[in-house]
């Protein structure tokens, strides 16, 4: 009998301690899992560079082989996101607006962790006070929107908004990311003041139909620039590569520098339209920039009995392209754009259609400025969108 219980006893001490070691087991392995679940981001000093180019602002953001390319247009900001020198993110629009940003700026933190190389990317809500932070998370493959932070409401007044910019430049951030829940902290120099923020989501982005003539502007300044080293033989076997056939040229001075630039008119007889190339040269006759429209000339239709290009005119810094459209009575375009200085760009100035016939006294002409379209810049210009915003005044 006295066998039997210590068996029992025994049997009961071994079950115990099995499951109390499947417990612990257990605890070890939810503790293993939320420690590979777990990331901690500490903030990182990188380097960072201003210009302006034109009408465009530019901010550029590097660590490591991270580079960040802002560029604000018109109240509007684009990023690019490039490792190693390779496009990851092609542009895209993001929450933030540095307008009025001094160059010394310090608002902008990055954040990182070293261990897995991923970075996230904190921009102030607001340019002088900062209610809220707009987060953005990236590695070596991607860059995308993450969420809002907004400082919790028991929070708001440990720093008061008067020195809270003042702090912010001088403390630090810490993220920790635990299974898909973000927390994110900010101590000041002191050490005795911690901010605590809590997630929201916001998003105010413009439609992709809208954002892409913003892209549209930036890509064709950033390809201005990427060329500003070449010569121009070396971009004229550029072109050629492409497979386009030189139709028209013609030498002036465009931006008024004393140096004679170049217009080129190119046939792209795949595509079966004419291509124009502005382009400004250095003394040592480099390329210093580009400006290229497909949309000023368009070959005669097939019934047509316009001959198209006639030439291009030069008087005082303006240049007209004298567009023939049809035969009998003899109607001509002439579009006529003008090198804005200040602004380095090239805008439409006056666009008329002019009918002739044999009969002189039947000859009218209609013409229109930027009383009628507004200010278009030579890049964006289509003869189609001018007739438009002109109401379809140039038929009589």
């Amino acid at each position: 009998m006295e066998k039997t219980k210590l068996f029992k006893f025994i049997m009961v001490f071994v079950i115990s301690i099995t499951l109390l070691s499947c417990k612990n087991d257990d605890k070890k392995e939810n503790l293993k899992t939320e420690i590979i679940n777990s990331q901690d981001y500490k903030e990182v000093i990188f380097t960072k560079s201003y210009k302006t180019t034109g009408d465009i602002r530019e901010l550029n953001i590097q660590y490591n082989n991270f580079l960040l390319k802002f560029r604000f247009i018109e109240d509007i900001t684009l990023l690019q996101f490039v490792v190693d020198g390779e496009n990851v993110s092609d542009w895209k629009q993001i929450l933030f607006n540095f307008e009025y940003l001094p160059d010394n700026y310090d608002g902008i933190r990055l954040l990182f962790d070293e261990k897995k190389s991923k970075g996230i990317l904190l921009l102030p809500g607001y340019t002088e006070q900062y209610p809220n932070l707009i987060a953005y998370e990236f590695d070596e493959d991607h860059f995308s929107y993450l969420n809002n932070f907004n400082i919790k409401d028991e929070d708001l007044n440990k720093i008061s908004f008067e020195n809270l910019n003042k702090e912010w430049k001088k403390g630090s951030f810490k993220l920790t990311k635990k299974s898909d829940k973000y927390i994110l902290t900010f101590c000041d120099v002191s050490k005795k003041n911690i901010l605590n923020f809590e997630s929201s989501v916001f998003n105010d982005l413009l439609p992709e139909t809208e954002i892409k003539k913003y892209i549209d502007k930036v890509t064709k300044s950033e390809k201005a620039k990427s060329n500003r080293n070449y010569s121009l033989s070396e971009f004229l076997e550029d072109i050629k590569k492409k497979g386009l056939e030189r139709f028209f040229e013609k030498k002036c001075d465009l931006n008024q520098d004393n140096l004679e630039d170049e217009i080129y008119v190119f046939w792209d007889s795949k595509e079966e339209k004419f291509l124009v190339y502005i382009v400004l040269l250095n003394e040592d006759s480099s390329v210093q920039k580009t400006f290229e429209n497909e949309n000023i000339l368009t070959p005669p239709a097939p019934n047509s009995t316009g001959t198209g290009l006639n030439g291009i005119k030069w008087n005082n810094y303006d240049f007209t392209f004298v567009d023939n459209i049809s035969e009998g009575p003899t109607q001509t375009r002439f579009i006529t754009f003008q090198y804005d200085k200040i602004n380095k760009q090239i805008k439409l100035q006056k666009y008329s259609i002019v009918t002739t016939y044999a009969d002189e006294s039947k000859n009218w002409e209609n013409t229109f400025t930027t009383n009628n379209f507004g200010e278009v810049q030579f890049i964006d210009y289509d003869s189609k969108t001018i007739d438009d915003l002109c109401n379809n005044k140039n038929s009589r």
